[in-house]
């Protein structure tokens, strides 16, 4: 983002909150479902394997728990301390959790630290219930971080990247911006309008660091030849803010959304390591604004989709979908490899397919217009493919002016070709939603087959509060069912933690979830 527009956006954040914004306005078969409402910027989130989610809060430097659609008995997991979120693109950005997980129980995370204008990557170790057999509650010591960069110039408040993904390959990649200095992305030896590949998997346990950059440099890295310690750990590079970014499961390729300057936003497709994205030579497709000294055209790398300034301000760099399968949530089959990303600032959500080698905007049957894939997106601020195959985004904040609390929300598909494959596949259940609700919260399962079913809802003693669904035969496919928070006898159950049992065929599913009065 411009300083002009960071400006705006944090004096916006200051104000008093605003009505929460819709759902998004999809496509034919599509749902949007609020997860989680009433959170204070949330801005970023990864995915344990097992279908946890934890996600960071920009201001508070909160790292919170999903557990089955309910925040976890534990919350915070931690508060990070020394997080600067003064300026309005400052604070606790990403996270991302160790692909070994949970041995070793790691996460990652990205901020701005207070202590001195520097960006961090550190790293904390996770105690609590890491194989999810309770209530799936984590914790976190303080003591237990282990910095692993310290260096990386914070000198503005605003181009501050955030990203952290690990890739198929087992490297941690990290998003850096400019720092507002944009010949900083066509310098090698800094740590700035970068995107840098990491191997932290031989750093030592417990906390500490920073470590030698040569212990965190992979022996493939495109630049291992340059003499500069920093040069060492560029995977990519030329990029004005590389805010969000997406890694191919499969391929290892990556769809970067670079925020432009004064003309054009970008998305980026890399494929191979060592790409210089042109920033600030040019913008987009378009000359930029600034020449830089002993710069080398000869290996820039053009963007795959630009827009101009009438149309958005703030790309946010989307996910790349890998379509699993089976899952409640999965995709139709032609959505695999497909791109979906929005404007941090506009209504829409737009979706890239790849044929050849030319990616171009695919439409939906349904869809707002001919551009567009889905309406009523603004403040989204992350994406992320759930183990599920839904979609899960970040709405940082909410209402007609942005201001209003953060949600957590998630889309599937609800037609036909989401129905898991007869013959052997699991039931599917679902977390509840919304979770904490006040009143209504809904149900999504699936089966494989017609079978026999049944769905009540128990307190946390082993009583059961109501039926939700009587024993009876459902075909094969997805189910939407609903609990309006009345007992048997009609009254209003008290608030507390429920667990909706799903008994399905003789296999029984539960999920926990949050009511609250």
């Amino acid at each position: 983002m411009s300083r002009a527009r960071a400006a705006v956006v944090a004096a916006c954040l200051l104000l008093a909150a605003g009505p929460a914004r819709a759902q998004l306005t999809l496509p034919t078969d599509f749902a949007d479902d609020l997860i989680l409402g009433g959170l204070n910027q949330p801005v970023g989130m990864a995915f344990l394997r097992d279908g946890r989610l934890l996600f960071v809060e920009r201001t508070t430097a909160n790292i919170r728990l999903i557990v089955n659609g309910a925040i976890a008995a534990v919350d915070p997991v931690i508060t990070v301390p020394n997080v600067r979120s003064t300026g309005g693109e400052q604070g606790l950005l990403g996270i991302t959790v160790d692909p070994r997980w949970p041995s070793p129980a790691y996460i990652y995370i990205h901020y701005d630290y207070s202590g001195s204008a520097n960006i961090r990557l550190s790293r904390y170790t996770v105690a609590g219930d890491l194989n999810f057999t309770g209530n799936g509650s984590l914790t976190i010591d303080p003591l237990t971080r282990y910095d692993i960069l310290t260096d990386i110039p914070d000198n503005a408040s605003n181009h501050n990247g955030g990203t952290l993904r690990f890739g198929p390959d087992g490297m941690l990649y990290q998003s850096l911006g400019d720092d507002a200095t944009s010949c900083q992305a066509q310098n090698l030896t800094i740590l700035a309008g970068k995107i840098l590949r990491l191997d932290v998997s031989g750093l030592p346990a417990g906390g500490g660091g920073p470590p030698a950059k040569s212990l965190i440099m992979p022996a493939n890295n495109p630049y291992v030849a340059n003499p500069s310690a920093n040069a060492k750990l560029v995977g990519y590079w030329g990029l004005r803010n590389p805010f969000r970014f997406a890694i191919d499961p499969g391929t290892g390729s990556l769809v970067i959304g670079d925020v432009g300057e004064s003309s054009l936003e970008e998305m980026d497709y890399a494929t191979v390591t060592g790409r210089n994205f042109q920033w600030p030579i040019y913008e987009g497709i378009i000359p930029g604004p600034t020449t830089c000294a002993g710069v080398d055209s000869t290996n820039f790398t053009g963007p795959i989709y630009t827009y101009d300034h009438s149309q958005g301000q703030a790309v946010i760099g989307g996910v790349l979908y890998r379509r699993p399968s089976t899952g409640i949530g999965r995709f139709p089959p032609e959505y695999d490899g497909d791109v979906l990303f929005c404007d941090f600032y506009k209504q829409w959500v737009r979706r890239l397919k790849k044929t050849g080698s030319t990616w171009n905007l695919a439409p939906a049957p349904g869809q707002p217009n001919g551009t567009d894939w889905a309406g009523n997106a603004a403040g989204i601020s992350d994406w992320l493919e759930a183990p599920d195959g839904s979609v899960w985004y970040c709405r940082m904040v909410t209402g007609v002016t942005m201001t209003g609390p953060g949600q957590l929300r998630r889309l599937r598909y609800t037609g036909v070709s989401s129905v898991p494959p007869p013959g052997g596949s699991p039931v599917e259940f679902g977390p509840p939603y919304p979770s904490p609700t006040d009143a209504n919260v809904a149900f999504d399962y699936a089966l494989p087959v017609s079978l026999s079913v049944s769905l009540a809802i128990y307190d946390l003693g082993g009583r059961r509060v109501r039926v939700v669904v009587p024993s009876q035969m459902q075909s094969a496919g997805p189910h939407h069912e609903g609990w309006d928070g009345f007992d048997e006898q009609g009254r209003r159950a008290a608030a507390g933690i429920y667990v909706a049992r799903l008994t399905a065929g003789g296999e029984e599913r539960e999920r926990r979830f949050s009511l609250v009065r």
